[in-house]
Order: C-alpha cells, then structure tokens, then sequence
C-alpha cells in the first residue's frame, strides 16, 4: 500500500529560495519556492477567508440581522492556525530517474511542517433561490499525512434581515492522505436539487494536475491555486476526482461504487 501518494526531495536550498523535486506514483516535477504564504479558499466572494485548522475544529462567520454585529464562533487565534503553503513557481516535469537517484539528507527538516501539494474542489449551485458553495481543501505533508478543511458558504437573505454572507469551517484531525483523498471527494457534493451548479478543482502545484488530469487547466490570478480546472456537469467533476485519486493512490472506489 502507497502511504505516500505525494512526496519530495530537496535538490537545493539557500536563503533565497528551494528548489524541490515532487513525485506522485509515475510522476516527477521539477519546482521552486521562495516563500510561503497563507493560503485562501478559492471562493467567489468579495471578502476571501484564509485556509485554517482553527482551535476547536470548527469556526463560523454570521453577521446579525441589521445589526451589524460579527459572531465568530469558536476560538479566533487566526495566525497561529492559518496554513502557509508555498508559492511555486518555475515548474516542469522530470525524469522519474532524477527523483530516485537524488540524495536528499535536507528533506526531513525543510519539509517537516510545509504542505508540499494541496487539492482543493469548489463546488457552487442555486437553493432555493440561495447562492450555495462548498469548499474542500486538502493539504499533503511530505509524511503522508493530510487535514481536510471544509467551508459551506451561503448568500444572504435580504427578505429575512440577513443581507450579509455567512459561511463555517471545518477541519478534521490528521487523516492519511489516501484516506483524506476520500473525504474529500465526499465532501464535494451539493444539497439536493441545486440549480446551474458550478464545479473546479485546483492543484499546487499545478503542473502535478496538469500530469494527473493530462489536461493544463485554466490560468488562475493565485498565487497558490495558479491554474483551475472547471466543469459545468457533475459527472465529468466526479471522473476528474477518480482519476486524480488513481493517479495518486491507484483506486477510484467512485468507479466501484457506480458499477455496483
């Protein structure tokens, strides 16, 4: 079994930037970082909402009807708890060989508290009259380890008094990686009877999506989530997820469960 379905090697690091070598399965890339930054949800609103492990497990934004009034639930240490991902940048892929014979002592330090690669979905639809989005976001230790985020953002509701946005974030434990793959492709998913849905997925780094999904996606202005990959029906969203997760971990149990 691959515990691992994404990790790397330093090929070099200084002060001014590192350079990485990333593998997944029968891919290798070639990139680099020169810093790290606090990541957001890909959401389409006017206010964006970084990407945290927030004390609890749990936090909400809801602004009181008319009022004005911010209840944020759950504890608010934000810096502490936002992920910093890096900023990569230079990107190409490379010789499966290149990553098996590089000797790499520095990695086990560089990488020990760094995401090296990130997944996320951003699913989007009409309920009952309501703009709805849910947002998974999926980060890969270079340990095998992942944590699932999860946002539900909905519109306001002007003929209730509630004309303002209000969204809540989840984020689980550390799950391996094969098993947050998992919870992420169930947490992807719309209420019942959502209209003129909307479905992306973003990688970083992006030319790993662009191997797994042989596929360049679109330009993102992002400086993590660079490129996008968009689908108007859910069918072709959940094929993507599969063939991301083959590409990863060699299973799609989606495929397994539509046969049955």
């Amino acid at each position: 079994m691959n515990t691992k379905p994404v990790e790397a090697k330093v090929r070099t690091s200084g002060p001014h930037s590192t350079t990485l070598l990333i593998r997944a399965r029968g891919v290798a890339i070639e990139t680099e970082y020169a810093e790290l930054s606090p990541c957001e949800f890909p959401i389409w609103a006017s206010a964006p909402v970084p990407v945290e492990i927030p004390a609890g497990g749990t936090k909400s934004f809801i602004v009181g009807p008319f009022s004005g009034s911010v209840s944020q639930k759950a504890a608010t240490g934000d810096f502490p708890n936002i992920i910093k991902f890096p900023v990569y940048r230079q990107q190409e892929t490379v010789a499966l060989r290149d990553y098996d014979d590089l000797r790499d002592p520095a990695a086990a330090q560089v990488l020990a508290k760094v995401p090296l690669a990130a997944l996320a979905t951003a699913v989007s639809g009409v309920v009952d009259g309501r703009l709805v989005q849910t947002h998974s976001v999926l980060p890969f230790w270079n340990d095998g380890s992942s944590v699932l985020v999860t946002l539900d953002w909905f519109d306001g509701e002007p003929s209730e008094g509630m004309p303002n946005p209000e969204w809540h974030m989840r984020a689980s434990t550390g799950l391996p990686a094969r098993l947050g793959l998992e919870r992420l492709q169930e947490a992807s998913q719309l209420p019942p009877g959502a209209a003129h849905c909307r479905y992306q997925i973003h990688l970083s780094p992006w030319m790993l999506g662009a191997c797994l999904l042989q596929d360049k996606g679109q330009e993102a202005a992002h400086p993590i989530w660079q490129r996008e990959w968009t689908f108007d029906r859910h069918t072709d969203f959940e094929n993507a997820l599969g063939q991301i997760r083959r590409g990863l971990v060699g299973v799609d149990r989606t495929g397994e469960r539509n046969a049955a």
